[in-house]
């Protein structure tokens, strides 16, 4: 099996690990040239310090178009790399992985081949340009299409208890549960600058934890067969040593996602005619942090 993974953040470098494991041809397209370097040295996975030998480029063109591109960059990365990947002679098959919604719309506007989505609840922390700590064990939920079913379906031979997959049929059902629970633990672990097991652990963090996930739930009671609290409990559980992405990009002065988590499930409330003030006060509040600490990047 040959995979492109785009993007070295945790989840890339993360499944970069797990696919290599099962002998597969792994290469990264990453943004500079010492992760080249870096990555081509052996990608590491904590705690166990395995090592797994994979390739690595910046240059498009070096890489294989008959693969499956697992895209896992953020939102803003996005625009570049899909104008670069819509170029290409022959589209390859993508797999796209992301924290918000807001890249639903985006990808229509390019003219790509066929696409798939998958939402990650694995806890992991990139250490450096080469290794990556699994910190917490959660699905990949992949909705996926029937030329890229052998492709999921090797994949869930590699390690059924440590790296799950599941398969899913809705596609925007799977993606909006997965923002709905960003939307619980993102915003609040970036606001107080918090791992995310503390929202648990400290009794007042917990119960602002509560608060904003029965708003959330309230607005989105036709999710309630899909997501319960005690199902974004379990994933702050799982996750309870990391650092959330938002949390991540504050500490190293690096625009949030707050529009396509936080902004893209107000407007669905809005739209709904919902409400939903603990949630707009939080996007107003990390909204103007994001301001004052990288001006706005």
């Amino acid at each position: 099996m040959r995979f492109v993974v785009v993007g070295a953040g945790s989840i890339g470098l993360l499944i970069g690990t797990y696919l290599a494991q099962h002998q597969a041809n792994v290469i990264f397209w990453v943004r500079r040239e010492e992760q080249v370097k870096h990555l081509r040295s052996g990608l590491v996975r904590e705690p166990e310090n395995f090592t797994y030998e994979v390739d690595s480029t910046i240059h498009i063109k070096e890489l294989p178009l008959d693969a499956l591109w697992i895209i896992a960059v953020k939102y803003d990365a996005l625009h570049a790399v899909l104008s670069e990947i819509s170029a290409l002679p022959i589209q390859p098959d993508l797999l796209f992985i992301q924290n918000g919604i807001g890249h639903l719309s985006l990808i229509e506007q390019y003219p790509l081949g066929h696409v798939s989505f998958a939402t990650v609840e694995h806890g992991a922390k990139r250490i450096d340009n080469r290794t990556v700590s699994h910190n917490g064990i959660g699905p990949i939920n992949i909705v996926g299409n029937e030329k890229i079913a052998p492709t999921i379906q090797w994949m869930q031979e590699i390690d059924p208890h440590n790296f799950p997959i599941t398969t899913q049929q809705n596609a925007k059902q799977l993606l909006f549960r997965k923002v709905l629970i960003n939307c619980a633990i993102n915003p609040l672990t970036a606001l107080l600058e918090i791992r995310n097991g503390q929202l648990l652990e400290n009794p007042y963090f917990h119960l602002l934890f509560r608060q904003l996930c029965e708003e959330l739930l309230n607005n989105f009671e036709e999710y309630s067969d899909l997501l319960s609290y005690d199902d974004i409990e379990e994933v702050c559980r799982k996750t309870a040593d990391n650092q959330s992405s938002m949390l991540v990009d504050r500490i190293k002065g690096r625009n949030m996602e707050i529009e396509t988590i936080l902004t893209a499930v107000l407007k669905e409330i809005n739209q709904k005619g919902g409400d939903a003030p603990f949630l707009q006060m939080l996007e107003t509040t990390l909204l103007g942090i994001n301001r004052s600490e990288c001006g706005g990047c």
